[in-house]
């Protein structure tokens, strides 16, 4: 089978999952010796278009886990994606806690939208609530295990060409649909705690309004007249917070903060490590 060319596909607020899915895509396609393009759905205005793939295309789909799921909000879009017999390998990146049902929630978003489906991963990424939490990541030995990952996507579409002609679904970890639920947060005294209407604030001091938060919010949620305030919901990706020059984005709500002492003080010591899954041939990567 002649793969006609690769898209590095993705939804990434704080760049994590884009570094991830590009060096997974550029490794299988000079494996492969066939292009590479990519296709950012971060924002509110890239997710306006339609996509459509073919036979022949390979798909690297990847999407951070909120929760424990595909982001709630944006995963309808996602199901807008048409494969039409396209290889397609979901990526999905989570905050050192778990990834639950992120990853088969993903896998079954792309099996119903016509992709065949060989392979998934999971990668590590720093938290979106947290500079703690996988801080750093994906560093130096996640790159590294992305290039391997993606050199092991194409040696095993070139050697089982025919075999993934028909549609195919690797098995990953997770709860069958309908899935297990979401996480749900508590805080420092394990009740639970509901973080939904939290939002961003601003130091006016450091914002130099240069309006770059209001540019990359996903959610649009920002007012571009005035970059203090989020009329708009906020689905706590962390992209203002983290990707403001000045740092003058920060959430101060006492709750949200009992909520990610809880997390740092459980997960902040593990470092998880990449998971991926090839079918017929599923592997745990190792440190």
């Amino acid at each position: 089978m002649k793969y006609n060319n690769i898209t590095a596909l993705y939804f990434s607020p704080t760049l994590t999952t884009a570094k991830i899915v590009r060096v997974i895509s550029y490794s299988a396609g000079k494996e492969l010796g066939i292009p590479v393009k990519e296709k950012d759905i971060t924002s509110a205005a890239q997710r306006k278009e339609k996509i459509r793939f073919r036979h022949g295309d390979i798909v690297i789909f990847g999407s951070p886990v909120y929760i424990g799921r595909m982001p709630n909000l944006i995963s309808p879009y996602y199901r807008t994606i048409n494969g039409y017999g396209a290889i397609g390998i979901p990526v999905v990146l989570y905050g050192n806690r778990n990834y639950d049902d992120g990853l088969i929630e993903l896998r079954d978003i792309m099996a119903g939208n016509g992709f065949s489906i060989p392979a998934a991963a999971a990668f590590v990424g720093e938290h979106s609530f947290s500079r703690k939490l996988a801080a750093g990541r994906p560093d130096t030995g996640d790159m590294k295990k992305a290039e391997e990952f993606g050199k092991t996507i194409a040696r095993t579409l070139d050697e089982n060409a025919e075999t993934y002609e028909t549609p195919h679904i690797v098995d990953v970890p997770g709860t069958p649909y309908p899935y297990g639920g979401f996480y749900r947060a508590t805080d420092m005294q394990g009740k639970p705690v509901d973080i939904r209407k939290v939002k961003p604030v601003t130091d006016n001091i450091l914002c130099n309004e240069c309006g770059l938060c209001a540019e990359i919010c996903p959610m649009g949620a920002i007012d571009r007249n005035d970059f203090s305030q989020t009329p708009g919901i906020c689905i706590k990706c962390g992209a203002c917070i983290k990707r403001c020059p000045a740092g003058a984005k920060s959430i101060a709500d006492s709750i949200y903060m009992s909520h990610l002492a809880v997390l740092e003080e459980k997960f902040g010591g593990i470092r998880r490590e990449p998971e991926i899954f090839i079918a017929d041939r599923n592997f745990l990567s190792t440190p």
